[in-house]
């Protein structure tokens, strides 16, 4: 119909302005959906930190950090810490070594142990019986047991 109307000779000049102003109008309108999505994404975000609430929180972990950070680091810098003992090399044990032990001449580990030689002396395995009556200072003295309950067999 614009054919008609416009003309053949116009017409493609017509087309090339109507697509330019399309062009535009899309252009603009993409602009401002962008402009309207940046605003609700950023009244969302300011929504989520007020119901976050304050962030005294976060400083009162922070400054928690801060304490104990500086608390190691006087640890290591303690005047009284004397450090490794005198000849230390990092990889040396830091627990004295113990003596080696060196068996009996007689001790042979292949015999039974009832084959090994006996100690001249007895051990005691028993406690020594205490020669007092009265229980050690703040033990209660044991309360006598009550006699047993007879048993009728009548039944």
């Amino acid at each position: 119909m614009a054919l008609i109307v416009v003309g053949p000779e116009r017409m493609p000049g017509l087309a090339r302005t109507a697509g330019l102003w399309l062009g535009k109008a899309r252009r603009m309108l993409a602009e401002v959906k962008a402009e309207v999505d940046r605003e609700l994404q950023l009244d969302e975000l300011k929504q989520s930190l007020r119901q976050q609430g304050d962030l005294s929180g976060a400083k009162e972990i922070t400054d928690q950090m801060k304490s104990l950070r500086d608390d190691i680091q006087a640890e290591f810098n303690d005047p009284d810490d004397l450090g490794p003992p005198p000849g230390w090399r990092p990889g040396m044990p830091t627990t004295p070594q113990l003596p080696e032990w060196n068996p009996p001449l007689d001790y042979d580990p292949h015999l039974p142990l009832d084959a090994l030689p006996q100690a001249s002396t007895p051990v005691l395995l028993q406690k020594p019986a205490t020669t007092s009556a009265s229980p050690p200072p703040g033990v209660a003295p044991p309360s006598p047991s009550p006699p047993p309950a007879a048993v009728d067999q009548s039944s």
